[in-house]
Order: C-alpha cells, then structure tokens, then sequence
C-alpha cells in the first residue's frame, strides 16, 4: 500500500532535517520528479540534489532550519520555512509538493538569500 502525502511529506521533512538527502530521494521522490525554481526546471533525483547542494553552498553548510508553516491536502503539501547561518539568512522560503503513490512528483522552491 502507498504512503500518504502526509507520511511521505512528513518524512522528507524528517529525513532533510537529520541532513540524510540520499535517503530522502531514495523513499520519497520519484525517478522523474520536476522541480520547477527560479534557477529553472530540473528533471530527476539528480535536480533536488543539485538544489540541495546550491542551498547548503548558499548558506555555507551551516544552516538552521525553521518550518514556519506546513499544510496537506489531498495530493498537494505546502511550506513556509526560514534558514540561518553566520553567513546568511533566508525570510521566505516555499515549497510546494505533489505526491502520489507514495512518491514527490513535483516540486516547486522558492527564496532569496540575504546577507547578515
């Protein structure tokens, strides 16, 4: 049987918070996920890691994470969240998800980095 969206969104937030982004992609994005940002569009697991990648280089690998906001309806998750290190800060990030079957679809990020 497959994952709810709450389950899998849940678990994404646990996994991304405890820094295991392998084992995120593994359970609960889909071989062909779309993330849509404002650097573009990606396809693949590949994508969400190299945005991943250019978040934690943003922020200097040190960052914090708060969850502001978090919501679920049938398919479609949403979040509001803010990320701090001795180097940057980030006020507004969003995230939206589509999750079926038990696996993120789609995505869409969104935030600017500022200088502290």
């Amino acid at each position: 049987m497959s994952r709810s969206t709450s389950e899998v969104f849940f678990d994404h937030l646990r996994l991304r918070a405890e820094s295991n982004l392998e084992e995120d992609l593994n359970r609960n994005y889909s071989d062909e996920v779309i993330l849509i940002h404002q650097f573009g569009v990606k396809s693949g697991r590949s994508g969400i890691r190299e945005s991943a990648q250019r978040l934690r280089e943003q922020l200097r690998r040190g960052g914090k994470y708060e969850y502001v906001a978090r919501h679920v309806e049938s398919e479609y998750a949403f979040l509001i969240w803010r990320a701090s290190s001795e180097c940057a800060r980030i006020e507004h990030g969003v995230d939206s998800f589509v999750i079926r079957d038990g696996r993120i679809v789609m995505q869409t990020v969104h935030y600017e980095v500022l200088s502290v």
